[in-house]
């Protein structure tokens, strides 16, 4: 803040998707994680004036889930923003807004015309600070990818011909919450067989029963202290043939190169073309788009290969710091193996890429 000449950063989160900072700024900044609508807190510079946060609609508010003692309910956020520059002689501050992709467009309006002072956009400071983890940060996530770990143990001794793909979500997820997991930050996607009308609804499969000799997937993640994890792995419901294990080597091989060089100062669209090199000498196609951060959101920075997305500063290209964590999920879909993934996430360090989960690599098979 005091290097962007800011006086005051005015921080907002939206409840809902755990994906690119929706829920994740007052949350990493309060402790209080937005549930039944928007928070808001207002960080000064100045030491001696008190932060404020703004939560939610909620009808029960227990003090010990934040450190922030200045708090108030849910309101207009104009009108805290203006009563605290009021408060506490700031009306001539300049203020920064980060999260303004969580908010209305309506209310940035408003906050241009009705607030004093200079206002501009700000959100890179959470994020820089938000993708360099802490030990703590990092043993979260840790313990997520053991417990997603145990969600795969579950798929291998459930997997046969007859089940379907709700039934193994279900099961697995049960295998998670047992183990601790506070939620799943996204779909747990089980797709099996090779009909890609069927594949391309990855999200939402789950009518399908598998059969043997059947090529599958299950991408998952789970959460602890608030952190996920986002793992993935392909199966085969029986002996896969050599060329599904060929093929499925392709991509730990592409993964396993870019973690070597998941060193601090290195590009993240390099980690990107390293991928996209070693995929493109077996397969055709557009790879790119390889791999994100993971934290308190299990989607967001640093992003790996999205730079080709313009005018968006959210998917900008960035440099690797040490204690990033990144997930890396090559992925290719062939007519005769349907789509074959792996993902896995890695903490940047000054020797490469540190991968943190204990799931096997090799093309796991599974049941039958």
């Amino acid at each position: 803040m005091e290097k962007r000449g800011l006086d005051l950063l005015l921080v907002f989160s939206s409840p809902g998707s755990m994906r690119y900072a929706q829920r994740g700024h007052v949350l990493y900044l309060s402790g209080y994680e937005p549930y039944f609508g928007d928070t808001l807190m207002l960080l000064p510079l100045e030491e001696d004036i008190e932060p404020l946060l703004q939560i939610d609609q909620a009808d029960f508010f227990p003090e010990e889930c934040t450190w922030v003692k200045n708090t108030v309910t849910a309101q207009d956020p104009v009108a805290t923003l203006r009563s605290y520059l009021r408060i506490n002689k700031l009306s001539r501050a300049r203020i920064g807004i980060a999260g303004e992709y969580s908010m209305p467009p309506q209310l940035v309006e408003r906050l241009r015309k009705e607030v004093p002072g200079k206002i501009e956009f700000a959100s890179d400071i959470l994020e820089n600070e938000r993708a360099v983890k802490s030990e703590y940060e990092i043993d979260c996530i840790r313990t997520a990818a053991n417990i997603a770990h145990v969600g795969f143990e579950a798929a291998r001794d459930i997997a046969r011909p007859g089940i379907t793909e709700a039934e193994m979500v279900a099961l697995v997820e049960t295998a998670c919450r047992l183990m601790g997991s506070e939620g799943f930050p996204h779909h747990t996607m089980v797709t099996s067989g090779v009909f890609e009308k069927h594949l391309d609804w990855w999200w939402y499969c789950g009518g399908r029963t598998m059969r043997r000799g059947d090529p599958w997937n299950m991408d998952l993640g789970t959460m602890f202290g608030g952190y996920c994890c986002d793992i993935a792995r392909s199966f085969c419901l029986g002996k896969p043939t050599a060329t599904h294990e060929k093929t499925y080597d392709v991509l730990i091989d592409a993964m396993e190169k870019a973690s070597e060089e998941m060193r601090p100062g290195t590009k993240a669209s390099r980690i990107n073309e390293i991928v996209t090199e070693v995929m493109g000498k077996r397969f055709e196609g557009d790879f790119s788009g390889i791999g994100h951060g993971v934290g308190l959101e299990v989607h967001e920075w640093p992003f790996v290969g999205y730079q080709y997305i313009k005018n968006d500063p959210v998917y900008r290209d960035s440099r690797l710091k040490e204690n990033n964590v990144i997930s890396i999920e090559p992925q290719v879909y062939l007519p005769e193996l349907g789509y074959l993934q792996i993902e896995d996430e890695f903490i940047v360090t000054k020797s490469g890429g540190k991968r943190i989960s204990r799931v096997p690599l090799e093309l796991l098979t599974l049941g039958g």
